[in-house]
């Protein structure tokens, strides 16, 4: 099966067209890229660490690169042939790294349905858990993510090794059993 087929369709989002969940191809690493990008940007700066240019450099410039050298699968998310979305999988089975909604696709229940689906997946291999790390400060994500399902089970520093500070984060976790 070619990963350019939908590994799943998706009701519309707000009434909107369908979503299609495929698995990113080679065409879509630099648009990967700059969604991750735009989206990171639209949150404005989460804290005055995250406002130093360049800070938001190395954000960027690791944006761009990240679809190019990650070395596990990218699920975006389609609507009418225009990449909105897309999460990626940590090494640990049960983990996402990422979860980036193109910033007009925001508020219209995107995220919600690439949780969903990739939890889904997460379940179907045997998880019975999905774990996700967020700034503290990014109520947006933190919103989505209990309405999910998913609860915090640490918050705390730690070192964001694109930006080079520590940040105040907070973990998630949601049963899937």
């Amino acid at each position: 099966m070619s990963s350019k087929a939908p590994l799943a369709p998706s009701p519309p989002p707000s009434g909107g067209e369908p979503l299609h969940f495929r698995l990113m191809e080679e065409v879509d690493r630099e648009a990967v890229g700059l969604l991750g990008w735009e989206a990171w940007r639209s949150n404005g700066p989460l804290d005055r660490g995250m406002a130093d240019p360049k800070v938001a450099q190395k954000v960027r410039d690791a944006f761009l690169r990240f679809p190019f050298e990650y070395a596990r699968p990218i699920i975006l998310a389609e609507q009418q042939g225009r990449v909105v979305g897309w999460t990626a999988r940590d090494m640990a089975a049960d983990s996402l790294s990422d979860l980036w909604i193109a910033p007009d696709h925001q508020e219209r229940r995107v995220g919600r349905a690439l949780l969903d689906h990739v939890c889904a997946q997460i379940a179907a291999e045997g998880s019975g858990q999905a774990v996700i790390s967020t700034h503290q400060n990014n109520f947006r994500a933190i919103g989505l993510y209990k309405s999910c399902g998913f609860d915090i089970i640490w918050q705390g520093m730690a070192k964001d090794f694109v930006m080079a500070i520590e940040i105040p984060q907070v973990r998630l976790r949601r049963n899937l059993g």
